[in-house]
């Protein structure tokens, strides 16, 4: 299938773009990928299959998005965004919108109202929560599919270097550093456990007013020595730095991409997280790690204190973590999800039902209901 991907600056980087077009590439599919971040590590050519072209776009050139493929246009276009989708509808191409978690605020849900009625295809929640945001915002139920994020297992695995470290237990947040982030009640939750360290990967490059004003709350705690901030880190540094980490922690007030916890668990990682958005479906209580309530430092740092304290309990929840991201979040199950949705469209068979009716298959591809 011949598949256009269209990503728009108002898109955080973690939104999965560069894994989606990956993953579609790996299945055999025909990818042209259209970004404003050329140079996203995730938009790796596959090593056989399918083929993935990158090419540099910006909004404004919508006229530019139909002379690109005026030769060989696409079947169905992946927008992720809302302006996105609507340059992407403007060409005629049947349209597939995602509102990524990440930018999923007061003025991109109404959004979503207005995309689908200006001809998107289907629109793809990518969690029950955003499903139902969506449905109250208006999105038609016909039009409405649930395909959750993606993950490589095969680059984010238990296996394989580490950063060094000292003996110090280790706490790792990855992220954005904006405020309803949750950074700072991780760091006032550090107040509360002795001895541990904390490091936080994410933001953006020096000056970070975001930065800045997290390293003022870790001075006020008193945790300032036990905190360190990495900035960006991308590329093959994040399985290392996952890899060298006791427990990752995420701690949003809101929903955000669900893209770190999926790669910490890939890795086998323990993962604390805040029960919202799409955390509360990829992270199941008490199996492959702790849910809390946000916004709650205290709740946050026993949470954390026990697993930390727990050798076996760790373990326990990096295992079930791994296995739980190969069956449910793997980039080639996500592929398959996602060209069933296309297969709508463009008039392909479905995928062949599951042999096991296991009712949480109906999160990959599930109609509103």
């Amino acid at each position: 299938m011949r598949i256009a991907v269209i990503r728009t600056p108002e898109v955080p980087r973690t939104c999965g773009a560069g894994i989606t077009a990956a993953s579609l590439a790996a299945a055999g599919h025909t990818v042209r990928v259209f970004t404003d971040v050329p140079d996203d590590p995730d938009l790796t050519a596959p090593a056989d299959g399918g083929t993935l072209r990158v090419q540099p776009w910006e909004p404004g050139q919508d006229t530019a998005l139909a002379a690109a493929w005026s030769d060989d246009p696409p079947q169905v276009v992946h927008a992720i965004g809302p302006r996105a989708g609507a340059a992407a509808v403007a060409t005629g191409v049947p349209v597939v919108q995602v509102y990524p978690a990440d930018c999923q605020g007061p003025a991109a849900i109404p959004a979503a109202r207005t995309g689908s009625s200006q001809g998107a295809a289907r629109v793809l929640a990518s969690s029950e929560e955003q499903h139902t945001a969506l449905l109250r915002r208006g999105v038609p139920r016909a039009v409405l599919r649930t395909v959750p994020a993606a993950v490589d297992t095969d680059v984010f695995a238990p296996d394989g270097p580490a950063l060094r470290r000292d003996d110090r237990p280790r706490l790792l947040a990855v992220g954005s550093l904006a405020d309803g982030a949750g950074m700072d009640t991780v760091i006032r939750a550090l107040s509360r456990i002795r001895t541990a360290e904390l490091l936080v990967a994410g933001g953006a490059a020096d000056p970070d007013p975001d930065r800045a004003r997290l390293f003022g709350i870790a001075r006020e705690a008193g945790v300032a020595g036990r905190v360190r901030f990495l900035g960006p880190v991308e590329g093959g540094l994040m399985p290392r730095l996952l890899r060298s980490a006791d427990v990752v922690v995420a701690a949003p007030e809101r929903d955000v991409g669900v893209g770190p916890v999926l790669q910490a668990m890939a890795c086998a990682r323990a993962v604390v997280a805040t029960s919202v958005g799409g955390l509360r479906d990829v992270v199941v209580e008490g199996v492959t790690g702790v849910l809390v309530r946000p916004a709650r430092p205290a709740e946050l740092a026993v949470a954390l204190r026990g697993v930390l304290g727990d050798d076996a309990l760790r373990a326990g929840f990096g295992i079930a973590g791994r296995d739980r991201a190969v069956s449910r979040f793997d980039r080639a199950r996500i592929a398959e999800a996602l060209t069933v949705v296309y297969g709508e469209l463009v008039g392909a068979p479905a995928a062949e039902p599951a042999e096991e009716d296991d009712p949480e298959d109906r999160t990959l591809v599930g109609a509103a209901g």
